[in-house]
């Protein structure tokens, strides 16, 4: 994060209590090496599936010749040879070390899974919980601050407690105080 942006969160008091736990840079490296993690599995899964598509075509292309052959062996003076190719053992390893790479990209996945919530779990055990809890707006706003912005009269999206008004048969204000609702609780 560059200054400007430091200086906002430090300005702000909800993000300034997760800038105060460090632990963003940390948690910040494990979503990159997950986002890593999964971009070669996705990488390896798209080999594989190559792969497969070859396979899928040269065994089409097996199955018809077979077909064609024991067709063709029917007869009284025939050719006994097949144009059935084998497939090749350097195939099979192929796929089986697309598929172990995938396996292990998925046990390492999980691995940082763990780790990480392991991770959570524990900063969530370090947070202080003393302080007020913000059960009311009072204990809220003495843990988090007063809002910036507050309601005048002029500004009609927000509640706003209006002034008390004139009673004429008293010749005074009265005590009760008017609620004008805001637009946005309408």
């Amino acid at each position: 994060m560059d200054s400007y942006s430091i200086s906002k969160r430090n300005a702000d008091p909800i993000l300034r209590l997760g800038m105060e736990l460090g632990t963003s840079a940390k948690l910040q490296s494990m979503h990159d090496r997950h986002a890593e993690m999964l971009r070669s599995q996705k990488a390896a899964t798209k080999e594989l599936h190559g792969r497969l598509r070859e396979d899928i075509s040269s065994q089409t292309s097996n199955m018809r010749a077979l077909e064609k052959h024991k067709f063709d062996s029917k007869g009284m003076f025939t050719d006994m040879q097949s144009r059935h190719q084998l497939p090749s053992s350097e195939q099979h390893r192929a796929v089986a070390s697309t598929v172990q790479a995938l396996q292990r990209a998925s046990t390492d996945i999980a691995g940082l899974h763990a780790e990480r919530e392991k991770f959570v779990k524990t900063t969530r055990d370090l947070q202080p919980q003393g302080g007020p809890a913000a059960g009311s707006m009072q204990a809220w706003f003495a843990r988090y601050g007063e809002p910036k912005r507050q309601s005048d009269a002029l500004d009609f999206q927000r509640s706003f407690v209006m002034k008390p008004r004139w009673c004429p048969h008293t010749r005074s204000f009265s005590n009760a105080q008017v609620l004008r609702r805001g637009h946005i609780i309408k």
